[in-house]
């Protein structure tokens, strides 16, 4: 009896430790115009944004990161103004939004602003984290989303690491 109890929690411990997502990182050339490295749990997700050059989710996990390029002439903004406007969209959509600071980053030798807006969808909490970069002839928009504060704790990492990863082609 005890030998047949320890086969089968065996079997399920190893059942549920195969069911685990692998830590690779593959890098996307987004339409040749900039790359950003993903983690392989995350799929091509059309739909997300459209006209996005750059559309990845997670919808098991409820994680989702979107980005794209703008012709600088065709914004006629400051990186300011844009990050701005990003923010305000999301304000939008929200109840009793709460936005961070943005902090000042470079990413890729790019220069730009980072923001965190947290809030309620619906009924769903929700966690963004929006970068605005400032390329030569290019803003870069990357919004990285899960929902609720677990899970920007749980993926504090890969949001960061995703971020971090963009390189202007």
């Amino acid at each position: 009896m005890k030998l047949s109890v320890l086969s089968c929690f065996l079997i399920l411990a190893f059942s549920f430790s195969s069911c685990k997502y692998p830590t690779q990182y593959r890098v996307i050339n987004a339409g040749n115009r900039f790359s950003l490295s993903v983690p392989s749990w995350l799929k091509e997700e059309p739909g997300l944004k459209p006209g996005a050059d750059f559309q990845y989710a997670n919808r098991y996990r409820n994680f989702y990161a979107i980005a794209n390029a703008d012709k600088k002439d065709s914004v006629k903004a400051g990186l300011g103004d844009v990050m701005t406007g990003n923010i305000k969209v999301l304000r939008q959509a929200m109840i009793n939004p709460i936005v961070s600071d943005s902090t000042d980053v470079e990413i890729g030798g790019i220069k730009g602003a980072r923001a965190e807006v947290f809030g309620k969808m619906g009924t769903e909490d929700i966690y963004f984290s929006e970068v605005v970069l400032e390329g030569k002839n290019n803003y870069y928009h990357l919004s990285v989303w899960t929902r609720g504060a677990d899970r920007k704790l749980k993926f504090k990492e890969d949001i960061n690491r995703i971020l971090n990863s963009f390189k202007e082609l």
